[in-house]
């Protein structure tokens, strides 16, 4: 038993592995603080780096400013209107949704009829269900193909479950050209309430 005692080395201070060197001094450990406020810093701008952008992913949203929930999309030409039929002529332009924007989108249907030098215009969304309301030149009434609701060539409900009439939009003709102020709006109620 004492010879196998001799063969273990205990280091003198504890902690220490054998072998390896004490530093050299100061010098050596204004290194080793540099090293580790540099390695601090560096770790520090990385996360600041990466954090900005998926802030400002997040917030965006948040931040932006959408004030009055209809625009003006030029939609048709006036002499392409005709006062005796409704036209339908697809709503084309930008969707703008959260963190989305596509150009050149389809965003809906309108119906435009001109009266002397007036436009009308009526969404073609159905106020019961949201489907597409079309014309019959047969009868010469708006019909929702779903569930049977009639409308007027003025879009005043005629029958169906409709809750109200067909919904009206701001028009004007700027050059020759005619512009709707294109909403939608809640469908299943009787009062007439944007949404977008």
């Amino acid at each position: 038993m004492g010879s196998d005692a001799s063969k273990i080395h205990v280091p003198k201070e504890p902690g220490k592995a054998p072998g390896s060197r004490a530093p050299n001094g100061p010098a050596e450990a204004g290194r080793r603080r540099f090293l580790t406020v540099l390695l601090g810093a560096g770790s520090a701008l990385i996360g600041a780096m990466l954090a900005v952008p998926g802030a400002q992913y997040v917030l965006d949203p948040l931040l932006r400013v959408t004030g009055q929930k209809g625009r003006w999309i030029r939609v048709s030409k006036l002499e392409a209107l005709a006062e005796d039929q409704p036209v339908s002529v697809p709503v084309v332009g930008e969707q703008v949704d959260a963190w989305t924007r596509a150009d050149q989108v389809r965003l809906g249907l309108v119906w435009l009829r001109r009266k002397g030098d007036q436009v009308v215009a009526l969404n073609a969304e159905c106020p019961h269900l949201g489907c597409k309301v079309g014309y019959d030149p047969d009868k010469k009434h708006f019909a929702c193909p779903c569930h049977d609701s009639a409308f007027s060539t003025d879009g005043e409900r005629k029958g169906g479950p409709a809750p109200r009439s067909m919904d009206p939009l701001d028009v004007r003709v700027v050059e020759g050209q005619v512009e709707v102020r294109f909403v939608r709006f809640r469908a299943q109620v009787k009062e007439r309430i944007e949404i977008g």
